[in-house]
């Protein structure tokens, strides 16, 4: 198909290659007569059977003649149709700007890609109120114009919701055609429906906000055991400080029984238009056994999709035997397309008789040779090879995608002997390496624990001066507060992290310098949010300038930070039983707060310490994680 480069195929010049898969070639050309460039697919004859040779061509002829009547400004336009050596093509509104899946590979803030999906969105509204479905809603099928615009395009697989007797013939024919990755559960039986646009385009929505397709697999086989036996990956594993709602309306969208998803595309359009807005969601009503299915993988039997059911459970996992001769990967314009014909039905478990025997399928293994005496030269010794240090990045993202700095190891002077008497005397203190949250612990990080069950929630949802904050949106990157020692704890220990230790935390904060604040000896607002600068917790990316020597924000003032550490007199002492965790009595917190509670109005120098009953909670008093190394 190649060939075509530099040749006429209709009335149009073709001027290069697009795009070259299985089942098409887009290329772009030139048309004289209009005078501007054109993209066209040509089909694929010998992708398809003789024998559906003339089926195809009244299929494509009825959907070039419906797709030429859509006029929306988000859908890649047909403009005309054709047929050349017997194969037929579509002409369409050429679109420079590349497409949505160049645009992927990393996480993509929420809100833009809320923004960004919402035309798609409205364009599926505006097909399915034509009775036309795309069936293959994936990023390379999203063009971008030049000043960023998304279009929906590849109509040309869509399955016309016509009724007549003539159409059954010629739509019904056991054919599914889509993507695996971006594939609905009931797509895969070729029974694709409005409700599978709308999977397709939560798996797109899934994949710009973490960065990661929900499930994936080297076969197609491979998915579908996924979709149906593991639970959909939370998008808060990925992004923890992502909004519940936000993620509550993905797990609704990407219900795997169709009834559990929203009724229709324009209902997911009024959710991502509230989330966009700030409004609150209907997703947050969905059913718990659903949440559940979606969260654990625990799928009953009943709720499995319909191309399961009748495989039985042996282990946890289905019994999968899959006609696979029925299977043909082939690839459209822009990226990979799976086809099959007639479905899966072989999907059923293999009758008693036809089970193989575990003999027969171990092939015979090769005689082994006896041991000799042969004589076996010596190799001389080779030049021992000396280790090259690696050194830790000084920044990562843990296990639920927290950034965290590294502090190298290192000997301080820890207290003060100018300080509060619980900060006297100053000694040497040696701390091993390790990381620790270059932010306090926010609403939204902290939000995610509680979602995925594993953490209480904050004992209040205000602040000293706010009715709502926790939970508001507007304070989803402040500390999180009312939250005591254990509840800290547990977050932490859900991370795969600890709390600090007080030596910890203070190296991480004066470095080995002995500086009185993070950033140096004085003290200002323009360094920390101390007592009378903000009169209530502030962002926890507000102050640059007051990171400590190892680039960690906020450990002055906003919030005191729950340590690890039993009280216990200085000198510091590891070993002395102030780091045992098991052991009952007031736990130390550090870097002081906004407002003067405890300390002598100087309350957020490097060496303050408060102790705290564990049970205490309050609008004050915030934590951040540390992982060993």
């Amino acid at each position: 198909m190649a060939g075509l480069i530099g040749h006429q195929v209709g009335r149009y010049q073709i001027l290069g290659l697009l795009g070259e898969g299985g089942m098409a070639t887009v290329y772009k050309a030139h048309d004289p007569r209009l005078e501007r460039d054109v993209a066209i697919k040509v089909i694929r004859r010998e992708a398809f059977p003789p024998e559906d040779l003339d089926m195809l061509l009244k299929r494509f002829e009825r959907e070039a003649k419906a797709l030429g009547k859509l006029s929306h400004p988000n859908i890649v336009g047909v403009i005309d149709y054709g047929e050349h050596d017997g194969s037929p093509y579509l002409v369409m509104v050429y679109v420079p700007g590349g497409t949505l899946k160049d645009r992927l590979g990393q996480p993509m803030p929420w809100r833009e890609a809320i923004r960004t999906v919402l035309p798609i969105a409205r364009a599926l509204e505006y097909v399915h109120e034509r009775g036309i479905i795309n069936r293959d809603v994936k990023p390379s099928n999203v063009l971008m114009t030049e000043d960023g615009q998304p279009m929906l395009s590849d109509f040309g697989l869509a399955k016309l919701f016509e009724k007549d007797k003539e159409s059954t013939n010629i739509t019904n024919s056991g054919t599914g055609i889509g993507t695996p990755d971006y594939m609905a559960p009931e797509q895969w039986t070729g029974e694709p429906t409005a409700q599978s646009d709308l999977y397709s385009l939560g798996v797109v929505l899934y994949e710009m906000i973490t960065g990661h397709r929900p499930y994936t697999a080297d076969t197609p086989a491979g998915i579908l055991l996924k979709q149906a036996t593991e639970a959909l990956p939370l998008p808060k594993t990925y992004i923890p400080d992502l909004p519940q709602n936000v993620e509550s309306v993905l797990l609704k969208a990407l219900a795997k029984d169709p009834a559990d998803r929203y009724p229709d595309v324009r209902t997911f359009t009024h959710e991502l238009d509230n989330l966009s807005a700030g409004r609150a969601v209907d997703a947050t009503n969905t059913r718990p056994e659903v949440l559940r299915q979606q969260m654990t993988g625990k799928i009953a039997k009943g709720d499995l999709p319909t191309v399961l059911k009748s495989a039985p459970a042996k282990k946890g996992f289905p019994v999968l035997w899959v006609g696979l001769a029925a299977l043909v990967l082939v690839g459209v314009a822009g990226g990979a397309a799976f086809l099959f014909s007639g479905g899966f039905g072989l999907l059923t478990a293999p009758s008693p008789t036809s089970t193989p025997t575990l003999e027969a399928s171990i092939p015979p293994t090769a005689t082994l040779l006896p041991l000799t005496d042969t004589p076996v030269a010596t190799l001389p010794p080779t030049e021992t090879l000396v280790p090259t240090f690696t050194p830790l990045p000084e920044e990562i993202r843990d296990a639920k995608n927290v950034t965290m700095r590294f502090i190298p190891g290192g000997t301080f002077t820890m207290g003060s002997d100018t300080g509060e008497a619980d900060s006297r005397p100053a000694s040497k203190v040696t701390v091993a390496s390790f990381y620790i949250d270059k932010f306090e612990v926010t609403n939204e990080m902290y939000d995610a624990c509680v979602f995925a069950r594993e953490c209480r929630r904050p004992q209040n949802a205000g602040s000293a001066t706010r009715t709502s904050y926790y939970g508001n949106p507007v304070f989803a990157n402040y500390p999180v507060i009312y939250v005591d020692w254990k509840m800290a704890k547990t977050y932490c220990e859900w991370r795969g992290a600890r709390l600090p230790t007080e030596a910890e935390w203070e190296y991480a904060a004066r470095g080995t310098d002995g500086r009185a604040y993070p950033w140096g000896d004085k003290v200002d607002c323009s360094f920390a949010n101390a007592s009378g600068c903000v009169g209530d917790t502030a962002p926890v990316d507000q102050y640059p300038t007051g990171q400590s020597p190892f680039g960690v924000y906020g450990m002055a003032g906003n919030v005191w930070e729950w340590t690890s550490s039993l009280f216990k007199f200085y000198p510091y002492d590891a070993t002395d039983g102030r780091e045992d965790l098991t052991k009952t009595g007031q736990r130390m917190a550090r870097g002081g707060s906004w407002h003067v509670f405890g300390g002598n109005g100087e309350n957020v120098r490097t060496d303050i310490r408060l102790k705290l009953d564990p049970a205490y909670y309050g609008a004050y008093v915030g934590f951040r994680c540390a992982l060993s190394q």
